[in-house]
């Protein structure tokens, strides 16, 4: 009794240790590799093809870094958040615009130019950053 039969084994869990050796249907699945991706045509589905079992190829792919943008118009609001609660604090109320409504036209005018400049930021980025490299001897 300490040997099980082959039908009785199950193949979800390996042999335990010191026990007999796991089924050989392990043996002739393909390794499931995370950086190893099969590639396919157009309109094709991947998934069983015959003649297609346990073959993979390997994809090359180029990964471009482009900036968020909604990052960079979001920190340039940010900024004008900021310089406009400074400004409103430090500015003494006159000409019968409260403190608040101060920091509300500045927060609005400065929040549209800071974002704008944001954006503007990142699109250079972005033409930066998309330049090639060059080649060539220094």
């Amino acid at each position: 009794m300490s040997e099980q039969e082959p039908a009785a084994r199950d193949p979800q869990h390996p042999a335990e240790p010191g026990g007999p050796a796991a089924a050989p249907a392990a043996a002739t699945e393909p390794a499931a590799d995370p950086q190893v991706r099969r590639e396919g045509r157009p309109g094709e589905q991947l998934g069983e093809q015959p003649g297609e079992e346990g073959r993979t190829h390997l994809v090359q792919v180029t990964r471009r870094r482009a900036p968020r943008y909604r990052a960079f118009v979001l920190a340039g609001v940010v900024v004008a958040f900021l310089v406009a609660a400074v400004v409103a604090v430090l500015t003494p109320p006159s000409g019968g615009y409260s403190q608040r409504a101060l920091f509300g036209y500045l927060f609005v005018s400065l929040g549209i130019v800071c974002g704008l400049l944001g954006g503007l930021v990142a699109v250079l980025a972005d033409r930066a950053g998309a330049r090639p490299a060059r080649s060539g001897r220094r």
